[in-house]
């Protein structure tokens, strides 16, 4: 039966041998450049080399993160990124670009490409699609269940790899907007803001939503499966793995351990049953108000989410009896030790620290002295946010050294040379020594020459197994036996790398700098998208708008729009969901009679899920890609379209600037001139963790702290949510750039307007596109990243 294996991060070269060291049978980990945790400690070129050699000296594997969204500009160096690594033996890259894909496909076709969960695989097409590209393995959203994992195993049979602990995100990974949009730090990117650790209240008309003190709404808790192993590994999960490029090598080393124990144990047949103070353990190390085993075996709900703090909680210690002074007392709920910290959380996010300059035992009396102690009353809760002594054992624990287990045996006969056969799994290597002497004296004993052998010192290797052979009375220096012992393992070290080395690629990189010229229209159309379709009657009433897109859920709610669009003569695009799981799967089977009916003009996809359940329904429609399918570079385009097998019409990115937009050269593209945009997609409900399910379509606002708004559409019938930034993208100052891309539509995208700032939107654009100045009827908007970019 094939083990399943436990993957660790390496964010740092301590944190690699930690995950050796505990039993990781594989690690993740960044280079210089392309990661998705670009603010992690990542490996520069000599200390990846150097990775790859640690990591197969001792049986493991080194997959390279290469899961970044990428420009124009960056792909073409990114074969040349890979090369040392591929020589050097890497042994898998985990990818979201499909331009990457490509180019790495190409240059390198016998290299494993894992698809990151960045690309947002949520079914059996989008992961149909992986293994047509010539991927092993899928890392799938975060948000499937445990049925729809086994589903993807049992139709493409990939090596399926799921996260079993660390953070979550509150978005689909890949789909989310709002760091990059709020502080130009893309996720697309690896440089995540952390925004939804940030503090928000929720309210719908004027009526605040969330309770006192509830104000982390987009913060999940940690993840934490070691109870649910057992039934994630009989689902068909190949790889476990572990969140926390960015934790510290003790917590990578820590958790490593704790899953290899409970991976060992399932496999063995034992009894599986999970010690509580692993639990405990893992919890000291780092948690978020407790522990939630994810969305395996749930949709969503509030108990997965840390709505208090979105940072370490630690355990609960006790709870403050009496406030005295400076003096603070209470009863230890847990053994106490000299260090710890323990915190005391106030309103507003203020806390109260304070550290145990002593040892105390569970029941004790303890008395701690503190400053701002006037702020605490009896009750309070008090939490012991660093364990010291778990520090130190864990800290203590990394001084150890990684050694591979080798079998050996020396034969030593007079007037011969000594010889050592070491062999480790399948290989095995033999060196000569010095020639051995008749003994004159006292001659070498076999013990004598298995104490000098087995003396490993600092070295990568540890003997479980010596044979000694000696041929009569003979002698030899203990220095020639170290010697000996020395060349083996040299010899052995070469003989491991030299099973993974690859011989130089041979490759021509394809010229990604070429740009075609821009043909475009001098005059874009304008186009009208609406997620709501009561502003259809006033839309269909704008000469301008030649095109009108309507979303799937709508036109399935009121076909007989289709009809009236036609009637008025308007094309109609179609929006399918941004998001496809096995309930909007069925949504989609069900609507293909009227996607493909003659009132349908036109198919706008928003997942990859979307474009391979389109090809295989043979469609004959035309097919326009939303900006969430991403395409940042030509190469990614290019590879986008060979994948339909057809013609694709493309939204430009709407994190690229003008300059980089220019660089895509899209021909009869649209652009996105106005609208509310989506910053995230979640399979969470804020309407449904603050005040329980109604199951009604609505719209509330989150406010940050900073009293900016961003608007929560609660769909019911996906049971999702989407968050829109409060202020809406308006480049109608920007227009002649506009025109230079020479796109073939100008979208405005209409969310939750009203009819009066819907026609005064769509008035300032017409008066825009005949040279007219004109305003837009709101005070406050943005010109999202078309001028500065994102990093």
């Amino acid at each position: 039966m094939k083990s399943t294996e436990v993957l660790a991060p390496a964010g740092s070269p301590e944190s690699l041998k930690a995950a050796v060291l505990n039993g990781a049978d594989a690690v993740y980990l960044g280079g210089s450049c392309y990661g998705a945790r670009a603010y992690a400690d990542n490996f520069d070129q000599k200390q990846l080399l150097w990775a790859i050699d640690y990591a197969h000296l001792f049986g493991r594997k080194v997959y390279l993160a290469v899961n970044t969204l990428m420009k124009q500009e960056e792909i073409s160096g990114l074969a040349g990124f890979l090369e040392p690594y591929y020589e050097r033996g890497l042994d898998a890259v985990i990818v979201q670009d499909l331009g990457a894909v490509s180019v790495i496909r190409r240059c390198f076709p016998d290299m494993e490409i894992h698809a990151s969960t960045q690309m947002t695989v949520t079914g059996i097409h989008g992961a149909r699609l992986v293994k047509e590209l010539g991927g092993s393995r899928v890392v799938p959203a975060r948000e499937l269940s445990l049925t729809e994992i086994q589903k993807i195993k049992k139709d493409t049979g990939l090596d399926m790899e799921c996260f079993v602990h660390g953070a979550l995100c509150y978005c689909y990974s890949g789909q989310c907007l709002m760091s990059s949009m709020l502080g130009g730090r893309s996720g697309n990117r690896g440089r995540c803001a952390g925004t939804c650790r940030l503090p928000f209240d929720l309210y719908e008309n004027g009526t605040k939503l969330n309770q006192r003190g509830q104000n982390y709404l987009l913060s999940p808790k940690d993840l934490c499966t070691i109870r649910e192993l057992p039934e994630l590994i009989g689902h068909g999960v190949d790889s476990l793995k572990i969140e926390g490029r960015m934790k510290q090598p003790e917590y990578v080393g820590t958790v490593t351990r704790i899953y290899r124990k409970y991976v060992d144990l399932y496999e063995s047949g034992q009894l599986y049953q999970v010690d509580e103070e692993d639990e405990k353990e893992l919890l000291e190390l780092f948690n978020r108000g407790g522990f939630t085993s994810g969305y395996y075996k749930k949709h969503n709900g509030r108990d997965m989410m840390s709505l208090y703090r979105p940072n370490h909680q630690g355990i609960f210690v006790g709870k403050v009896q009496s406030v005295q002074g400076r003096h603070i007392m209470f009863q230890a709920a847990e053994d106490l030790g000299k260090g710890d910290v323990l915190e005391i959380s106030l309103e507003r996010g203020e806390k109260v620290e304070l550290t145990s300059p002593d040892i105390w035992k569970k029941g004790d009396k303890v008395c701690l002295n503190g400053q701002k102690l006037k702020h605490l009353k009896p009750g309070m809760r008090i939490f012991r946010t660093k364990n010291q002594s778990l520090k130190d054992r864990a800290a203590e624990s990394l001084k150890q050294k990684s050694k591979e287990n080798i079998k050996g045996k020396i034969i030593i006969s007079p007037g011969k040379c000594a010889k050592l056969l070491i062999t480790s799994g399948e290989l095995e290597v033999e060196v000569p020594g010095a020639l051995a002497e008749p003994a004159r004296k006292r001659p070498l004993s076999k013990e004598d020459i298995i104490k000098q052998i087995t003396k490993t010192g600092e070295s990568d290797f540890i003997f479980t197994e010596l044979e000694a052979e000696i041929h009569g009375d003979i002698f030899l220096p203990v220095a020639a036996l170290k010697q000996l012992r020395r060349d083996a393992f040299e010899k052995l070290t070469e003989e491991i790398m030299k099973k993974s080395r690859r011989k130089p690629a041979a490759y021509l990189i394809p010229d990604l700098q070429v740009k075609p010229e821009i043909h475009g229209i001098e005059t874009p159309a304008l186009t009208v998208s609406l997620e709501d379709r009561s502003l259809l009657p006033e839309v269909l009433t704008w000469d301008r708008a030649e095109k009108i897109y309507l979303s799937l859920y709508e036109v399935a709610e009121e076909p007989e729009i289709l009809s009236r669009c036609r009637r008025a003569g308007k094309q109609v695009t179609v929006m399918l969901p941004q998001i496809v799981r096995e309930p909007e799967l069925r949504f989609l089977e069900q609507s293909w009679e009227l996607l493909s009916g003659p009132d349908v003009d036109e198919i706008c996809v928003r997942s990859l899920e979307e474009l391979i359940w389109l090809r295989e329904k043979q469609c004959r429609k035309n097919v326009l890609a939303d900006y969430m399918v991403y395409c940042y570079n030509r190469e990614a385009y290019r590879t986008l379209k060979q994948i339909y097998g057809q013609d694709i019409r493309m939204t430009m990115p709407a994190e690229l600037n003008f300059d980089e937009l220019r660089d895509l050269s899209y021909t009869d593209a649209d652009f996105l001139f106005y609208g509310h945009l989506p910053l995230m997609v979640s399979a969470q409900c804020q309407r449904k963790n603050s005040i329980g399910c109604d199951r009604k379509n609505s719209w509330m606002t989150l406010k940050d702290r900073y009293g900016k708004d961003f608007y929560v559409k609660n769909q019911c019938k996906g049971c999702f949510n989407e968050i829109y930034n409060g202020e809406p993208l308006w480049l109608g100052s920007e227009i002649r750039k506009v025109r230079r891309l020479a796109p073939g539509n100008l979208r405005l995208h209409f969310t939750k307007e009203t009819r009066e700032e819907a026609s005064a939107v769509y008035r300032a654009s017409c008066e825009i596109l005949e040279g007219k100045p004109a305003e837009l009827p709101f005070p406050n908007f943005t010109k999202g990243h078309f001028k500065r970019g994102i990093l």
